[in-house]
């Protein structure tokens, strides 16, 4: 694949699995986007277990490098992409999320200059069909805050994120014990807690598909969430919000879930993770970042 000589401004990593004609045309859109650009490069981190030839795809971009081994490592795969970024920007995109703003490398640079603290940007996000308010794509506690205006925030939203590459250089990106679920929440923890701030930007826009290739049925998915949400909570929460978290979280998150979610299978799989012998230490979030949150208007019991 093409390698830029110098280093680029922007590193665009791309997570791909089992969605081959969705990330083609993913491709298409990009290529559009970044025509008549040189500032950038392209990393697509392919999880899939076999190789495929996307040679003429990739060859319309400035820069590329394909990052594949056979292997599904889940959403921690997103890490090779950051260590092999070179950009002082990172810009994560998942295969099935389409960017509806054309210069959002632009925008995404313009908001960052306007913060040399500023570790991520989290933008507006709409699913494909849905005509309902989706407060799982809301970057908040506070579901009825305003998303057509910008805001500072505590926590970002997967799908389409940018990063300064130093940020995530200083917090190491996303912890391997997460192969799918709320692994974003638990990254804006230690983001926050190292003095970073994060900022939703209604100006960059992008459309997810949630396509059903390559995940779980929903009721499994939902318990890998919530096995998670306690993860996260045993780690980064200070008492006494982590045992309010623990105690208060299932029945909410059953009620959003609609029912579907299995959480005694959730509260399985979390009492495995707390037993084993490698397993990360507690490491609640200092006062700063507690104050941090309170003053975006968030809460920390959730």
């Amino acid at each position: 694949m093409t390698e830029a000589v110098s280093p680029p401004r922007f590193s665009i990593v791309i997570l791909t699995y089992a969605r081959e004609a969705i990330l083609a045309e993913n491709l298409d859109r990009l290529a559009a986007d970044l025509a008549n650009r040189d500032d950038y490069e392209i990393i697509l981190v392919d999880n899939n277990p076999e190789a495929f030839d996307r040679s003429a795809a990739l060859a319309r971009f400035h820069a590329v490098r394909v990052l594949w081994d056979g292997a599904n490592k889940g959403v921690v795969a997103r890490n090779l992409g950051f260590v092999a970024a070179r950009g002082e920007f990172v810009v994560l995109l998942d295969d099935d999320v389409f960017i509806e703003t054309p210069d959002f490398l632009d925008r995404f640079a313009s908001r960052f200059a306007t913060d040399a603290k500023l570790g991520a940007i989290t933008v507006a996000k709409h699913v494909r069909g849905e005509t309902r308010r989706r407060v799982d794509l809301i970057p908040h506690t506070d579901k009825s805050v305003d998303l057509t205006r910008p805001f500072p925030t505590f926590r970002f939203v997967g799908g389409c994120v940018g990063f300064r590459t130093a940020a995530l250089r200083e917090t190491g990106g996303f912890l391997p014990d997460f192969f799918y679920g709320l692994e974003e929440i638990e990254l804006s923890y230690r983001l926050i807690d190292r003095g970073w701030s994060i900022h939703y930007d209604p100006a960059i826009v992008c459309e997810e598909l949630e396509h059903p290739a390559g995940r779980r049925p929903k009721r499994l998915v939902q318990a890998d969430r919530l096995t998670n949400k306690f993860i996260i909570s045993f780690l980064r929460m200070p008492s006494p919000y982590v045992w309010i978290n623990l105690v208060a979280f299932p029945p909410y998150a059953w009620f959003f879930a609609r029912g579907q979610i299995d959480v005694g299978l959730a509260l399985k799989q979390f009492v495995a993770w707390l037993r084993r012998p490698d397993r990360l230490r507690r490491q609640p979030i200092g006062a700063p970042a507690r104050r941090y949150i309170r003053a975006c208007g968030g809460h920390l019991w959730r």
